[in-house]
Order: C-alpha cells, then sequence, then structure tokens
C-alpha cells in the first residue's frame, strides 16, 4: 500500500493529483470518493498502511476532525488556482461572485487591486453556512459563481453559471511534498518514542510523568510492579487516585524540585525525586522517579561486598585479634591512640605477623572510617606497572593507556587511607614520588601536567631492616624518616607463646564451616609441640598447620602424632618432646611408621589426589613420590 493517499469528489482533481504524482516521483493512491464514503476510505488506507492522507477544502476539513490515527494534509489554493478560475468565469459572464474562507478571500482581494477586477464576496466560516453564502450571493444578481464544490452545488438559479475553484497541478505537488516532509517528521518522532520507552522499559526505577493538570501522561513498567498496580491501569489518570500522597501538586504549584523524600506508596516504602518540566519559564508537568528502599538496600549491600572484594573498605575489627599477651597488647594500644591522628604510620615486623590486620584496624578506628581503604602491595605490582597504579595517567600517556585514561590508587583514597605493604621493594624513583605525595599532599597522573591535592593518611608496612636499608644506600632516609613518623613494631609469635592456644581455637571454629570437621581442639601434648616450635612464618604459618592438622585428625581432638605430620619437615626436631611426652624407645621409627600412616591417610581424603595431598603435607610432589615408593 501506498505511504500517500489522495482522496477527492472531484473529476478534474483525480487527473491533476495523478499528474503531480508522476512530477514528485511518488507512489500515491489516488481515489475518487463521496463525502458520505471518504472516512471510511480514509480509516481503509490507514489500516492498509498509508500514513498521510491528502484532501482539499470541505472534504479535507471533514476528514481532520474525524477519528483517523493518520495526518491529513490539505491541498492548498494558491493565487494560481484563484486566477486560473477566474479566467474561467470571466469568458462565461461579466459579474462574478464567489464564497469561501477569509484566507481565500483575501488571496481573491490581491486579484482585484492587480487586474483592477471588482468581484462579489461572502465568507463562509463553517460548511453549513454554504447555503446561505450562494442565496446573498444570488440576489447580487451575479453572472457567475467561482467556488468549491460546496458552494457550486448550491446554485438553484438556472441563470447562475458555476466553475468550481479547484487545485493545479503545482498546488498538489506542494501537498504530497508536505506528506513527504510529515511522513519523515512522524518517523523520526516514532523512533524516539520507541527509544524512549525502551529506556523507561528497561530501567529499574519507577517513573510517571503528569501534565500541568496532574493527569497521568507516562508511566514505565516498573511502577506496577513496584505499587503493585494492574497493567495500563494507570495512564489518563489523575495522579492522587493513584500514588497516595504524591505531592506532585505541590512541585507544578511551586515549580520546585523535591529530591531523595522517602514516603510510602501505597504500603511500599520508597525514595522518591520529584522535579518540574518547565517551558518559557511555565511549568507544564512534573515527573516523579522513585526507587524501593529495599531495593535500594540490597544493591548498597552488594556494591560493599564488590568494594570488600577490591580491597577498598576494611575487613577486620577487633574481633579478628586475638592475643592477651602483655607485649601484643602494648601494640593494639598504640593502634587505638595513633589511629586518632593523621601522622604517617610505619608498621614493622616479620612476615605473617598481621601487618595488614593491623593496618586496617588504625582505619577502622581512626576518623577517616567512612572513607575508602585502598590496600597496595608494592611487591606483588611490577615495578613499570606500580607507577600508573598509585599515580594514574591520562589518556595517550603511552602505548596501550586506557581511553578517558585512568584513576590512580592514591586519588581513589582521598578522604580514606592507603596502606602501602612491602614499602621496602619500592623502586628509587618511586620512592621520591612518594615523599613529594606526603610532603606536598598532591599527585600528577603520567602524561599530565595538572597537579591533583588529595587528602589521605598513609600507613606503610615491611619486614625490612630500614636502618640498614638507609645504611646501604637502598631506601632514601628522607622518606624513611618521613614514614616512621608514628611506628608499631608488632612482635613475632615466638614473642607471644601465650597466645598459641587461644590464636589455635580461633582458627579452628574459622576453619570449621569449609573443612566440615568436627575438631575440639588440641591434647596438651599436641598444644606442648605447637608452643615449641619457632614459627619463622608467624600467624599465617600456624594458620596453616592448625588447617592441615584438622583435615589429618581421625579423632576430634587433634594429638601430637597429628601435629608432627602436619607440621612436616618443619617439626621433624620436634620428635624428642613426643618420645618423652609417650615414652617411646626407637623414636626415628615410630615417626617414620606415623608419617606414613598419616601420608596413607591424607591421599584417602583427597581420593589419591597427589597435588592435594602435597599442599597438605606441606611437602613438594617428588619428595611425596619418593615416600610412597618407600612405604
Amino acid at each position: 500500500m501506498s505511504e500517500i493517499a489522495i482522496l477527492t469528489p472531484i473529476d478534474a482533481l483525480i487527473q491533476v493529483s495523478k499528474e503531480a504524482a508522476k512530477k514528485t516521483g511518488e507512489d500515491v493512491a489516488i481515489r475518487k470518493v463521496s463525502f458520505r464514503n471518504a472516512i471510511a476510505a480514509a480509516k481503509e488506507f490507514e489500516k492498509a498502511g498509508t500514513e498521510v492522507i491528502i484532501s482539499r477544502g470541505t472534504l479535507g476539513l471533514k476528514l481532520i476532525e474525524s477519528d483517523l490515527g493518520i495526518p491529513v494534509v490539505q491541498i492548498p489554493i494558491t493565487g494560481y488556482d484563484l486566477l486560473r478560475t477566474i479566467k474561467e468565469a470571466q469568458k462565461l459572464g461579466q459579474k462574478i461572485g464567489i464564497a469561501d474562507t477569509r484566507d481565500v478571500l483575501q488571496g481573491i482581494q490581491t486579484i482585484e487591486s492587480v487586474l483592477g477586477l471588482s468581484i462579489e464576496k461572502h465568507c463562509v466560516i463553517v460548511p453549513e453556512e454554504a447555503e446561505a453564502a450562494v442565496e446573498a450571493l444570488s440576489k447580487k444578481e451575479i453572472d457567475v459563481l467561482i467556488g468549491k464544490s460546496i458552494f457550486t452545488n448550491k446554485v438553484k438559479n438556472n441563470s447562475i453559471k458555476t466553475v468550481i475553484l479547484t487545485s493545479g497541478v503545482e498546488s498538489v505537488i506542494q501537498a504530497i511534498h508536505e506528506a513527504r516532509s510529515l511522513i519523515e517528521v512522524r518517523r523520526t518522532e516514532l523512533k524516539r518514542t520507541k527509544e524512549l520507552q525502551a529506556i523507561l522499559d528497561f530501567i529499574a526505577d519507577g517513573v510517571i510523568a503528569v501534565d500541568e493538570k496532574g493527569v497521568i501522561t507516562v508511566c514505565n513498567p516498573s511502577v506496577y510492579s513496584i505499587l503493585n498496580l494492574p497493567y495500563d491501569s494507570v495512564i489518563g489518570k489523575q495522579i492522587d487516585d493513584i500514588l497516595v500522597n504524591s505531592q506532585m501538586k505541590k512541585v507544578l504549584s511551586t515549580g520546585k524540585e523535591e529530591l531523595n523524600r522517602i514516603q510510602d506508596a501505597n504500603g511500599v516504602k520508597v525514595v522518591a525525586n520529584r522535579i518540574p518540566i518547565r517551558h518559557e519559564q511555565k511549568v507544564f508537568g512534573a515527573v516523579c522517579t522513585f526507587q524501593e528502599v529495599h531495593r535500594l538496600q540490597q544493591q548498597e549491600q552488594e556494591i560493599r561486598k564488590k568494594l570488600l572484594h577490591r580491597g577498598h573498605v576494611t575487613k577486620y575489627s577487633l574481633n579478628n585479634i586475638v592475643g592477651e599477651s602483655e607485649v601484643y597488647q602494648k601494640a593494639i594500644e598504640k593502634v587505638k591512640k595513633y589511629s586518632q591522628v593523621d601522622s604517617t604510620i610505619l608498621l614493622t615486623g616479620e612476615t605473617g605477623v598481621g601487618k595488614e590486620v593491623f593496618a586496617h584496624l588504625i582505619h577502622s578506628f581512626s576518623k577517616r572510617t567512612e572513607g575508602q581503604f585502598v590496600a597496595v602491595n608494592c611487591a606483588a605490582i611490577p615495578e613499570n606497572l606500580l607507577e600508573s597504579e598509585l599515580f594514574g595517567y591520562v589518556e595517550g600517556a603511552f602505548t596501550g593507556a586506557k581511553k578517558g585514561g585512568k584513576t590512580g590508587l592514591f586519588e581513589l583514597a582521598h578522604q580514606g587511607t592507603i596502606f602501602l605493604d612491602e614499602i621496602g621493594e619500592l623502586a628509587e624513583s618511586l620512592q621520591a614520588q612518594l615523599l613529594r605525595v606526603l610532603q606536598e599532599g598532591e599527585v600528577m597522573r603520567l602524561g599530565d601536567e595538572r597537579v591533583i591535592p588529595i587528602n589521605i593518611r598513609v600507613i606503610a608496612a615491611s619486614n625490612r631492616d630500614f636502618e640498614k636499608m638507609v645504611e646501604d644506600g637502598s631506601f632514601r632516609a628522607d622518606l624513611y624518616y618521613r614514614l616512621n613518623i608514628l611506628d608499631i613494631p608488632i612482635p613475632s609469635l615466638r614473642e607471644r607463646i601465650l597466645d598459641i592456644p587461644l590464636l589455635c581455637d580461633f582458627f579452628i571454629k574459622e576453619l570449621e564451616p569449609g573443612i566440615r570437621r568436627n575438631i575440639k581442639g588440641f591434647t596438651a601434648e599436641a598444644m606442648k609441640i605447637m608452643q615449641s616450635y619457632h614459627w619463622p612464618g608467624n600467624i599465617r604459618q600456624l594458620r596453616n598447620i592448625v588447617e592441615r592438622a584438622m583435615i589429618l585428625s581421625p579423632e576430634k581432638l587433634i594429638d601430637s602424632e597429628t601435629v608432627l605430620a602436619a607440621g612436616g619437615k618443619d617439626f621433624s626436631k620436634l620428635h624428642v618432646l613426643k618420645q618423652h611426652s609417650i615414652n617411646e624407645v626407637d623414636e626415628e621409627t615410630k615417626l617414620q611408621n606415623y608419617e606414613k600412616e598419616y601420608i596413607l591417610n591424607v591421599l584417602k581424603q583427597v581420593n589419591g589426589n597427589k597435588t592435594e595431598a602435597a599442599k597438605i603435607l606441606g611437602i613438594g610432589r617428588t619428595t611425596l613420590w619418593r615416600k610412597i615408593n618407600s612405604l
């Protein structure tokens, strides 16, 4: 079906329309219709896919006023049309009359002044005045009546000739061009409407728009689900009939927005935002968006989980601190005291003593607890990448730089805390840049000339001997003194032997859900062995051996044999303690027997997976193969 259709009751206009369509190259459907069946014909075209109807005169007005869902374009009456009709009328008589609308009559006046003519005119406002207009002109004894067919058909005096005022090819061409433009505009608007509808349908927020009277004009699907309303039951209704205490009328009257207001909407607690819609300083509507408070809380929890995974919030608290020894409690007291100021803190201690746990505690006790906690392991990131990670970069700073650049970790920690673990591994060039950050409180992204001020608390940590590093020149003295304003030496596990039973119990409770073993604790003999070991790996090593012992233990209480097996070669020198406690004669043979027994036990628990067994036993896979072959 054609996109454009011309409907007319006039034969002459049919031929003119065909000629105009041919000149424009448009595929135009042209049909002769009567006044009676014109609307039915137009609806038939609409149903078949026609996008614009073209008509003229009274029929055009009738179609415009109908309930068609597509636009109607009127064929204009141009000056050429009027002049051509007047010339034809002059051939039939001298006294000419015309009845039509004010616009057409104004065109007649222009022609009169140019040609020196005098034409009787009668202005018609509505079609129902046609018969009265013709009668009035007849009384003026005109020879010829010109006008549209609605007027010429009313002539009853046979002495009066008639010439139908019709449109020429140029007028129809003009109407066809207007119809094509209208089609393109409507298609563009339809595309935008569909895009907007797709956006509204997709977003989780409820969206309601009202006109200046508070009648709902737009409503997305989320509104129905959030407010538990039947679908398509909202459009055209008053907002206050649908949403109790909507406050939209207030926004319409005051023109002031209302943001982040918590309210009860039809029994659902929501956070609502209401803004006026303005045009030329006039409020002609308003939009309300809202979200369920429950959903917002869920989203916040998810975000916090993701941030926790990224290490940007603290994940340790006093609940993670286990230790009653005096030396350890003194360190904790320093944490509580130092956290109240913003001075830089240096945490020192052997590998595995829990320096990161202390850093988390300092942040959580500080006034920055609501800010970001950014943890960086300086030894884990390659030197060529660490600079861009810490300071960020702008687009094009180097080959492979991400489009739009990247925010550095120092910037991310603004108003919060940055924890620089293994600070002793920092390259000399980065030491100088870090010193500037500490002194000036500002950073500069790679490839940028702009200085970015930051407000951060720096906590550094290392297991290195800084004084020796400063002495041999591998670490800048000025940076060391800048970092070491407040220092917290964290005691090794050897210095807090009395805390080992407490730590073992803590790890058993922490590990039990994952291991699914109902372990009650250690025997007295097993604990003596645990407290006799020198623990070079400190708390991290202790946790690993407790986990291994839980897996190996055949009983609910972990005994000395299990501890020795769990400790592997690291515990081999402690077999004398076991010999004294159980009064064995051949300790070497007995230890080998226990070793074999537990190797077989571990292999059984992991279904013969030698790689997993080697991890649990704390030995290499090659060593495990050798031991298996000797069984």
